[in-house]
């Protein structure tokens, strides 16, 4: 167990670019690649559905829930296919961000997790073949732990997989404010994230 500092920072929005709503989101050659159109098909047809919810929770596997769907595009052969087009395409990684935290963690000793909702392939793309494992002393994400941000249980099931007992010990950096104030709920310390100045900024005087 530890009091030391400890940052935390979301994958996706801060240390991935490609999300829903960025400048440059995975989908945007999706239409032309693949004749889906996100918004209008596989937003509301698969990723907004339950289905992907429990997906997220670690009680439904990714390619058993994609198979069901891709059943009715009539791409269910291609679904290894698919699902490499889209980890390719949603790993943007802002490698300037993970420098920074990084730079954190030698300068102060302190320790850096990711706390992100992820599926359990996905993760093991980005820890492993994009190479986040060696930036961070573990990813701790939703299928591990059962549930979502910014649902309060996945912070405390958060802070004990780090094995941190002192809340207060943790910066927390997300872009979305439902999972700051989340967070802040389950007594982190939590910021809003704004791009690469704001995250430098807080660490400047943290830990």
């Amino acid at each position: 167990m530890s009091a030391s500092p400890i940052l935390v920072l979301d994958i996706d929005g801060v240390v991935s670019l490609a999300q829903p709503g960025s400048p440059h989101p995975w989908y945007a050659t999706l239409k032309e690649d693949w004749g889906l159109d996100h918004d209008a098909e596989l937003a509301p047809e698969f990723f907004l559905k339950p289905e992907f919810m429990e997906v997220l929770r670690g009680r439904l596997d990714l390619y058993v829930a994609l198979h069901e769907y891709f059943e009715t595009k009539g791409l269910a052969d291609r679904l290894e296919e698919f699902v490499s087009y889209w980890f390719e395409k949603d790993s943007d990684i802002d490698r300037g961000v993970l420098a920074q935290a990084d730079a954190w963690r030698r300068r102060t000793g302190g320790r850096v997790f990711a706390a992100t909702n992820q599926e359990h392939h996905r993760i093991a793309y980005l820890r492993d073949r994009m190479g986040l494992g060696a930036h961070f002393d573990e990813i701790v994400y939703s299928a591990a732990l059962g549930v979502c941000k910014p649902d309060r249980v996945f912070y405390t099931n958060a802070q004990a997989r780090m094995g941190v007992t002192v809340a207060q010990s943790i910066l927390f950096v997300d872009d979305k404010a439902s999972n700051v104030d989340g967070a802040r709920m389950a007594g982190w310390r939590a910021m809003l994230y704004r791009g690469p100045e704001s995250l430098e900024r807080a660490l400047a005087g943290w830990g």
